[in-house]
């Protein structure tokens, strides 16, 4: 579930609870499927030592600086990092901790096991194959219109494609997808300019505004929560049958690579 959003909370996190200037003193894998490296033979190994210069993030990928290269932590579908005292228990399913020199600990916490970390020297073997990242201030209408509009997939699918754009996932997709007034299905490149760039507009604003609502929703420790978002921040429920809050018609739902699209077929065309 973690998209871009949720994503942006944990680095706001981190920064927030002050890891920046900390060393990573040592790691625990308690699942080792979690950890990767850049050239199939690595892991963790070398990072116990290596001091946190920044916390930054490219779509759905957390990419921490190293005062010795950098540090990918990807979410998957159910992953969450927590920051616990030398006296807090390890969480449940906790499957990477890093230990810092001040005897706090960050933990990976994904109970389906589908996140993942890795140790790289470049900025580019994290985030090389991937698009711009969807709110990055400098990401503008017409790149987005250029990146999009020769595409022949559904537009969902496009939305959804990494490569093109950073950090959307199949929530928001539809969200904004219903907000610009597009259906899932049209084929990218028969949707007009003037309407690629409401849906730039929509995906940005929909972005932002579920990261002002998360910031607004924290736990009670100051941890964002990572939740399917199915709440306020949203417009379009993802219920098929549902009354269409705009015109009441009943909501539809279709498959794209198995992910459900839910729409209104009056409103969305």
């Amino acid at each position: 579930m973690p998209e871009l959003p949720e994503v942006e909370s944990l680095r706001r996190y981190l920064i927030r609870e002050r890891v920046t200037g900390r060393a990573i003193m040592g790691v625990d894998l308690h699942w080792p499927g979690v950890a990767m490296s850049d050239d199939g033979k690595g892991g963790l190994a070398d990072l116990p030592g290596r001091r946190i210069r920044a916390v930054g993030r490219h779509g759905k990928q957390l990419v921490v600086k190293l005062d010795r290269g950098l540090l990918g932590l990807h979410m998957g579908m159910t992953g969450s990092l927590a920051i616990r005292g030398p006296a807090d228990p390890r969480l449940k399913y906790a499957r990477t901790v890093f230990h810092l020199d001040d005897g706090r600990r960050i933990e990976l916490d994904d109970p389906r096991r589908w996140a993942s970390v890795v140790l790289v020297n470049n900025a580019e073997d994290l985030t090389g194959g991937l698009g711009p990242d969807a709110v990055d201030p400098a990401f503008t209408a017409a790149e987005f219109i250029r990146r999009v509009s020769p595409k022949r997939s559904a537009i969902k699918a496009v939305l959804l494609d990494q490569h093109v754009l950073a950090g959307v996932g199949n929530i928001y997709a539809d969200e904004a997808l219903f907000r610009a007034g597009i259906s899932p299905a049209r084929a990218a490149n028969k949707v007009s300019e003037a309407r690629l760039h409401a849906l730039y507009v929509a995906v940005h604003e929909v972005l932002v505004q579920a990261i002002d609502f998360i910031a607004s929703h924290l736990l009670d420790d100051g941890r964002p929560q990572i939740v399917d978002a199915y709440d306020e921040r949203m417009r379009l429920p993802r219920n098929a049958g549902r009354p269409c809050p705009e015109c009441s018609a009943p909501l539809r739902t279709m498959k794209f690579g198995g992910r459900s699209a839910y729409y209104c077929s009056k409103c969305q065309r």
